[in-house]
């Protein structure tokens, strides 16, 4: 099987943040797996989250803060960071200058009632 996207679908956001899934189950309505490309603006930062899925962040451009159990990594162009299933979980532009973007692997698919999302 082959299965081309030309262009992916956006997921709506308030936060400055694009989201452009190219694989799952907004664009192609697949479950196994969500492949999405992330634009997040300066200085952008997301509440804490936890994920019933695991997932990949690869690093195009900026860098990518994630923190958990109060530890921090940062993620640079060419890196990669696996954050596991069950992980409490923030992530950040640790640039307050330049945008950052990356790719985003989810293990199942991304769904929102798979993510609980802290206040």
């Amino acid at each position: 099987m082959i299965q081309k996207v030309s262009h992916g679908s956006i997921f709506p956001r308030e936060d400055g943040k694009t989201i452009d899934e190219h694989y799952g189950v907004l664009n192609t309505k697949q479950d196994a797996f969500s492949l999405a490309h992330m634009f997040a603006p300066p200085a952008w930062k997301e509440p804490a989250q936890i994920a019933q899925f695991d997932e990949v962040v690869i690093v195009v451009k900026g860098t990518l803060a994630v923190e958990s159990a109060g530890e921090q990594v940062t993620v640079e162009p060419g890196e990669s960071c696996l954050i596991g299933k069950n992980t409490r979980v923030i992530y950040s532009n640790a640039s307050t200058e330049e945008q950052c973007e990356y790719w985003s692997l989810c293990m199942p698919a991304f769904r929102i009632e798979r993510t609980v999302i802290e206040g």
